[in-house]
């Protein structure tokens, strides 16, 4: 039977006489007190909400072109992401606040909430403003930039990041290694880096028929850059869409032993001086570069392009800036015999991007920062790779994936090194 009342349903059941007791007693606290209550629960909510995370995964287009806009910095105080070639990001952080910044185009600033409404991300491109031309001597500016370096620069911390490692033969990938590793960076000028991997996957896959072994950068070659000496290069102003910065662009007097000119850019902070991006290649005129000989074979090689992007972010808490992104791509051209004309390329491309704010946390050693990459023996965590989110496979990469799967047994045809 069951009888109401005025303040609670009571149950003849014995079983439940307790609980019934108890919301009897808390519904006369709620109305002796309810101040104190709502607060209460007020406290309890805010603190619940703050330790959640929000999560977003969405892509991100140029309003005009409609192409993907790839390397655009999506961040908050806490945590950081990019997009791949296809313009997709996955971005999870307790802050709801989402940031985005492409130079050249306008900075967006929203919430995950905002965000979520939206099936595209536009981004539009600020309107470059053309000046009169004026010829400058940049060498004192230049020289304003360099002397600011040791001040503008963060020469130690800590950052957690993900590496891309993907090479291909041709249109064809047959190396993907993703590194998700902490970097130690100090003032040491012979290894300015100490890594420890957390996480790695990675995978080859060649005909053994025309397998060529393959030397991948390691980690010093990777972060290191030598900014262009002013007595050598001649530096020019170009029209920059950012009222705040100046882009310098650059390019060596002669021409070195292989018959190429380094050329490049810099975009400058105008406030504080700070390279905020540069930008260099090194190859002008790849088809005079000699072809080198691999030991022991007639298959012939060279390098035709090598280049390498930085970009650097300020921190909110030291005012200063640290390597965010950075972005290699290299091509080596391969003649399998001298009597051919018929050359193949092999493409690298190297994306590194830092995940969250810098931190004074100690890095524990784990991998040399002068041995190949691709070398890096770590296994392989399941669990890891398939919570992970922020460094998403595109269609490519999960089609090469799905062809060594098909293709793991064929032991005879194939040569398949990897961790998982």
């Amino acid at each position: 039977m069951l009888q109401v009342c005025s303040r609670s349903k009571v149950i003849y059941n014995k079983n439940k006489i307790f609980v019934v007791r108890f919301i009897n007693r808390l519904y006369e606290l709620i109305e002796m007190n309810k101040t104190i209550f709502t607060l209460f629960f007020i406290l309890f909510f805010s603190i619940v909400g703050n330790s959640q995370n929000f999560k977003i995964s969405k892509i991100i287009i140029d309003k005009t072109t409609k192409s993907p806009l790839e390397n655009v910095s999506i961040y908050n105080d806490k945590d950081n992401s990019t997009t791949n070639q296809e313009g997709l990001f996955v971005f999870v952080s307790s802050q709801n606040e989402i940031n985005f910044n492409l130079l050249g185009y306008n900075f967006l600033k929203t919430t995950f909430e905002e965000i979520e409404k939206k099936d595209t991300i536009f981004m539009e491109s600020k309107a470059i403003v053309l000046k009169e031309v004026v010829l400058v001597n940049l060498e004192p500016f230049i020289k304003k930039v360099y002397g600011k370096m040791a001040e503008n620069y963060i020469s130690n911390y800590t950052s957690n990041f993900f590496l891309r490692n993907v090479l291909k033969k041709d249109n064809s990938i047959v190396v993907l290694q993703d590194i998700h590793a902490k970097r130690g960076k100090n003032a040491n000028t012979k290894n300015s880096s100490e890594i420890e991997v957390l996480n790695m996957r990675k995978i080859s896959f060649f005909e053994k028929e025309n397998k060529i072994d393959f030397e991948f950068p390691d980690f010093n070659e990777f972060f290191g850059g030598i900014f262009p000496a002013l007595d050598k290069n001649i530096f020019t102003e170009v029209d920059c869409n950012e009222a705040d910065f100046r882009k310098i662009i650059f390019e060596e007097k002669e021409k070195n032993q292989l018959g190429q000119s380094g050329k490049g850019y810099f975009v400058i902070n105008r406030n504080d001086y700070a390279i905020v991006e540069f930008f260099v290649s090194n190859y002008d005129n790849p088809k005079v570069v000699p072809y080198k000989k691999f030991a022991l074979s007639s298959t012939q090689y060279r390098t035709t392009k090598y280049e390498k992007l930085m970009r650097f972010s300020k921190s909110n808490t030291l005012k200063k800036y640290y390597l965010n992104l950075s972005k290699l791509d290299a091509q080596v051209e391969v003649m399998p015999d001298k009597k051919s004309e018929k050359t193949f390329n092999y493409n690298l491309s190297i994306d590194y991007f830092v995940t969250n704010s810098i931190t004074n946390e100690k890095v524990t050693s784990n991998f040399a920062v002068d041995k190949d990459i691709f070398k890096a023996k770590f296994p392989y965590s399941d669990d890891f790779w398939n919570k992970q989110n922020q460094l998403p496979l595109t269609k490519e990469l999960k089609e090469f994936l799905n062809l060594v799967s098909e293709n793991k047994d064929k032991k005879k045809e194939f040569e398949i090194i990897g961790n998982f």
